[in-house]
């Protein structure tokens, strides 16, 4: 790509010749001829980019640097603005996921089918944000056939710009539940917040699960439901580690345990029918699954951890609560609040309740401030619960942990 193409993309009046190597935000990355785009607190490593090699910058400032330097009005636009430049340059299909929860496991475990037959450039980690997938979007080239993308919302009109940004060619809506009902004031907010990953898509196909109460009654042109009837999966088996079921005549074993997340797992197999991936390579990529630290890790030793710490909403916590229910050991049950549910905080937490009291021989570790809705044993900070666990006969036992990114329980430790 050519400088001069991104200035007429900006409506800048500069000019250079010289080919970009690569868009860079991390002044460290920086190498001989890319240019550096000051994001937020970026601007402060400017002259670090530049001496990395950086041929030009891309900065809010009005300052002018000792290389081509682009002035913009927000670099964060700015940056949306290349990368959907750089997505029209590649006519590959793109499929583009969001949803309450599950938007996560979903992506990985759509990229790892596809991946028996595809090179696929996938969301990394979190990068499901304004500025993560433009970066995502900032790694194509010729030789990815497919990509997988990841929209994350905590705002009306976040999915929107988004999938204008992206323009999926397939979009997945995993399901409809309270994640930052307080920010959009109800459920019904959030589902139409949800559909706008419609808004940048042209004649393409939404793919949604069928068992979700709002999403089976989606009218689109294009819209496949998905479910276990549609998929003709027979012979469903739940344990507390792992989901068996058949589809054919083919057994399938996967690794994540719970009745929820079966309907992410549909999706990712729809798709990759979709991609014309058999149901053995589908199986054989099941079968090996392993989800991102902190998404219902199940480890065992002389106790058995279920790490759930990364993040935390009502459904996917009363999910998770759903596999303890019958299990006979003793199990210590440790959660953060639920963030961002507003005025509604205090309903949800104290929905909890109900749940926990189905379940036998258990003690409640509780942080936070809305956890004080929760029936347990509450404690001021991370340290005062790894105090409480040290002095703790842990062996035989079920640690469960769970709550918001940002109440940091991926800090607590199990010795």
């Amino acid at each position: 790509m050519n400088i001069n193409d991104i200035l007429v993309l900006l409506n800048c009046n500069k000019k250079s010749d010289f080919i970009i190597n690569k868009f860079e935000t991390n002044s460290k990355l920086v190498e001989e001829g890319d240019v550096f785009i000051a994001i937020k607190k970026g601007h402060n490593y400017i002259n670090e980019a530049i001496e990395n090699g950086a041929k030009a910058v891309i900065v809010e400032d009005k300052k002018v640097y000792d290389c081509l330097t682009i002035n913009v009005n927000s670099t964060i636009e700015t940056l949306g603005k290349i990368a959907k430049y750089i997505r029209n340059l590649y006519k590959i299909p793109l499929i583009a996921i969001t949803g309450s929860c599950g938007k996560t496991t979903t992506k990985e475990l759509i990229s790892s089918i596809l991946s028996n037959k595809y090179n696929v450039l996938k969301s990394e980690k979190n990068r499901n944000n304004e500025i993560g997938l433009p970066l995502t979007l900032l790694n194509l080239n010729n030789s990815y056939d497919i990509i997988v993308a990841e929209l994350g919302m905590n705002h009306k009109g976040e999915i929107s710009y988004l999938s204008n940004i992206c323009q999926p060619d397939y979009a997945v809506i995993t399901n409809i539940g309270t994640a930052h009902i307080g920010n959009l004031n109800g459920i019904k907010n959030i589902f139409k917040a949800k559909l706008e990953i419609l808004d940048g898509m042209n004649n393409g196909y939404l793919i949604v699960n069928k068992n979700d109460k709002y999403l089976n009654k989606v009218k689109y042109k294009k819209v496949i439901k998905t479910s276990s009837r549609n998929l003709k999966v027979k012979n469903i088996k739940y344990y507390f580690d792992k989901t068996e079921f058949d589809i054919e005549d083919i057994h399938f074993i996967f690794n994540i345990p719970g009745k929820k997340v079966l309907n992410d797992l549909f999706i990712a197999i729809k798709i990759g029918l979709l991609f014309n991936i058999s149901l053995e390579d589908i199986k054989q990529k099941i079968e090996t699954f392993k989800n991102i630290n902190g998404r219902l890790n199940i480890i065992k030793g002389d106790y058995i951890l279920i790490d759930d710490s990364y993040n935390s909403s009502y459904e996917s916590l009363i999910n998770s609560l759903e596999l303890l229910k019958n299990n006979e050991k003793y199990k210590i049950i440790i959660l953060g609040d639920m963030l961002e549910l507003g005025k509604y905080s205090k309903k949800y937490h104290k929905k909890v309740n109900k749940f926990l009291k189905q379940i036998k021989n258990k003690e409640i570790l509780l942080i936070g401030e809305f956890t004080k809705y929760i029936k347990g044993k509450h404690f001021n900070d991370i340290e005062s619960i790894n105090n409480y666990l040290k002095n703790r006969d842990i062996k035989d036992n079920i640690i469960y942990i769970k709550g918001s990114r940002a109440m940091n329980l991926d800090k607590i430790i199990i010795k």
